[in-house]
């Protein structure tokens, strides 16, 4: 790297920012042309591992501390990038909607400071799906949806049946505790094959409350009516 480019990158501003999931603060910096370059052509791309990579690479390369975004929760990334875009290009951003009603395409304005992380009361990692068993989950990361080729569509439950095995961390029993890190995955399936109903649906729950960044929006359709949409997860801001 030349004297120039070093000169720059000495007095680039860098921000605090905390880790949602962990409450750790860190600093970041604004993300450079050349990253937003990667970023612009992946976008153009419409491809989303192409856009989930580039947004990997740029929080790698311009938070501190962080040195494998695959193993973080999607919350944090989400968010975590968010706060990278607002230094970096400017803190509106400015996504288009479908009206639900209408169908019209409406472009609304959202200040990222704004976008917050919402929590669901009583959310909770521990989930007894029995008098015998208590299961300890963890959130999904971006390498669990890469590694099962899945998505996680909080309109489609069915979107993560590949991936709770993966957040599964411990099953409690009366007698012990398994750590299900150290089983095979079949076992791991097994399990979850065998549930009832109502066992996996108190899973599910732990997923569908789970933290994620959203936002509501209030816009005007040609019919004069004002209207409401919640704005959840990446592709809905920047869609």
């Amino acid at each position: 790297m030349n004297k120039l480019s070093n000169l720059l990158l000495a007095n680039i501003p860098k921000y605090e920012l905390i880790i949602p999931s962990t409450g750790k603060k860190t600093t970041f910096r604004p993300f450079l042309v050349k990253e937003e370059k990667i970023l612009l052509l992946a976008q153009e791309s419409n491809s989303d591992s192409d856009i989930i990579l580039a947004i990997k690479n740029i929080i790698e390369s311009c938070v501190d501390d962080i040195d494998n975004v695959g193993n973080m929760p999607l919350f944090d990334i989400e968010y975590i990038f968010l706060q990278i875009r607002a230094k970096s290009v400017g803190e509106i951003i400015e996504p288009t909607i479908i009206c639900s009603e209408t169908d019209e395409n409406i472009s609304v304005s959202v200040p990222i400071p704004d976008i917050q992380i919402k929590t669901t009361k009583n959310h909770k990692k521990k989930i007894k799906i029995s008098d015998e068993f208590i299961v300890s989950l963890k959130y999904p990361s971006l390498n669990n949806i890469n590694e099962n080729n899945t998505s996680m569509d909080f309109n489609d439950p069915s979107t993560f049946y590949d991936i709770i095995a993966d957040c599964i961390e411990k099953i409690q029993t009366k007698d012990e505790t398994i750590d299900v890190t150290t089983l095979p995955k079949k076992e791991i399936s097994d399990f979850i094959d065998n549930l009832t109903t109502k066992q996996f649906e108190n899973l599910l729950d732990f997923f569908l409350t789970s933290p994620r960044i959203e936002h509501t929006v209030s816009y005007t359709t040609s019919d004069g009516v004002e209207r409401e949409v919640v704005l959840s997860g990446l592709s809905d801001f920047f869609g």
